[in-house]
């Protein structure tokens, strides 16, 4: 079978970032690797917008399309071209929206939604298709059968990493070039484990892995590793640390094996502060940056997130990265119920921790999670494009246009100045072509009508 596997152009109204985070669309790398007996094509529209000449030219008899809640508007959309064009190909729809509020893509041009992890249903459904069996037999599916949604049983997460195929990166190597991940090019993502144990209540990813945790070994990593040709890696994990001992002997191979990289990685600061040791291991072995959720900067806001961490923690592990050489990304939420006192308090505070990379995001009930239905009744946009974090998507203390100028006067007065920034690109921390793009962002992300321009759109 012929399998095209689309990753959406980003949504119109994102503010900034759009032009700093363009990494390969790993998922959909892990998901080919799960039909190795198909044709499969990976087409991202992010950089080349080609979908009616791909799907002439290819005719695929299956497309499958991901992507987050900012991207479902578009994911609908892909859908109904390719049935439009093609009425007999199958299409398919998976990533976290999708999985956690399946109703959303109730439409008769989407035939099947992919709950869950998707590499081992995806195989099953591919095979089936190809087969003409019922596919009703394929757990984890919702189908379409006439007028409404038809689930086929959810299907049981895989209890080990070492069972997922590695990725098949040689399908976007065409599209290398445009690659970028903040201030580096050509990145390489490299996924060692999937879920996370913790509760915080804004977050939908221990909602999809269902609280569970998996971790690939570490000799498989390594082999992984192995077949990048980037000096920069990116781990995507959602918390790089969370087996502290696997991590160690992690970086034990990579220094045995020579691997010279600069390493992205996010992390919990309980984790560095519990083992100091490892984060020193690892900024040896070439870890450049962390993301840090530090969240808040008072500890009864932090716990109102149900972080289950201390703003004393927070500060402790920032000294440990800075003690280490290594840079902190750290992420702050932002309360739509905030006052301008509250924005000034938080750039005291993050002046005061010297965070050359801050990171604010406005507070968002994400679709299919508790906190979304806790504040349903009070959401102001059912517009999933804006549900980007730069956007508030719950009323605001201030009037809404004092509101973002006070997140823009959050980014002016915070983030690292271009002096900084030529710094680290005299020092070979990061490539001059950085700069432009940095640029870009801070142009949007400084400038209070970005925000309104784009929520007005």
């Amino acid at each position: 079978m012929k399998i095209l596997l689309i990753q959406p152009d980003a949504a119109k109204m994102m503010v900034g970032y759009t032009s700093i985070i363009r990494p390969e669309p790993l998922a959909l790398e892990i998901l080919a690797a799960a039909v190795p007996e198909h044709e499969v094509k990976i087409l991202d529209l992010r950089v080349d917008p080609t979908l009616q000449e791909t799907l002439a030219s290819f005719a695929p008899d299956l497309v499958g399309v991901t992507g987050y809640t900012t991207n479902v508007s578009r994911m609908i959309q892909i859908c109904r071209e390719v049935k439009n064009l093609a009425p007999e190909t199958v299409t398919v729809v998976g990533g976290y929206h999708a999985t956690l509020c399946p109703e959303d893509f109730d439409y008769d041009f989407v035939d099947v939604i992919v709950q869950g992890e998707g590499e081992m249903t995806f195989h099953e459904l591919v095979s089936a298709v190809e087969r003409r069996r019922d596919l009703t037999e394929v757990k984890g599916l919702i189908l379409r059968q006439g007028q409404r949604q038809v689930p086929t049983g959810l299907r049981p997460l895989v209890t080990s990493m070492d069972i997922m195929p590695l990725p098949e990166r040689h399908l976007v190597d065409h599209y290398r070039g445009d690659y970028h991940f903040h201030f580096w090019d050509n990145p390489y993502l490299i996924e060692t484990a999937r879920g996370c144990p913790f509760r915080c209540n804004f977050c939908a990813v221990w909602k999809f892995h269902d609280g569970k945790c998996r971790f690939r070994s570490p000799e498989l990593v390594l082999e992984d590793l192995k077949t990048v040709g980037s000096r920069v890696v990116c781990f995507v994990d959602d918390n790089f640390f969370a087996n502290l001992e696997r991590a160690k002997r992690l970086g034990k191979l990579i220094q045995g094996a020579g691997i010279k990289a600069q390493y992205w990685a996010q992390v919990r600061s309980d984790s560095v502060v519990r083992r100091p040791d490892i984060m020193a291991q690892w900024a040896k072995v070439g870890l450049d940056s962390v993301l840090i959720g530090l969240e808040k900067f008072r500890d009864t806001e932090l716990a109102s997130v149900n972080k289950r961490n201390s703003i004393k923690t927070n500060e402790e592990a920032i000294r440990i990265c800075h003690d280490n050489g290594v840079d902190v990304w750290g992420a702050f939420i932002v309360d739509p119920m905030w006052t301008a006192d509250d924005f000034s308090a938080l750039i005291d505070y993050v002046h005061g921790l010297k965070i050359y990379f801050p990171q604010y995001t406005i507070l968002t009930p994400l679709p299919g999670t508790a906190f979304f239905k806790e504040k349903f009744q009070q959401l102001t946009t059912h517009n999933y494009e804006v549900y980007d974090f730069l956007h508030t998507v719950l009323p605001t203390k201030l009037p809404l246009e004092e509101f973002y100028a006070n997140m823009a006067r959050l980014y002016a007065n915070t983030v690292i100045s271009v002096g900084e920034l030529r710094h680290r690109v005299r020092a070979g921390r990061i490539p001059v072509s950085s700069l432009k793009r940095a640029k870009d962002v801070l142009r949007d992300v400084v400038n209070p009508k970005a925000y309104l321009r784009s929520a007005a759109a």
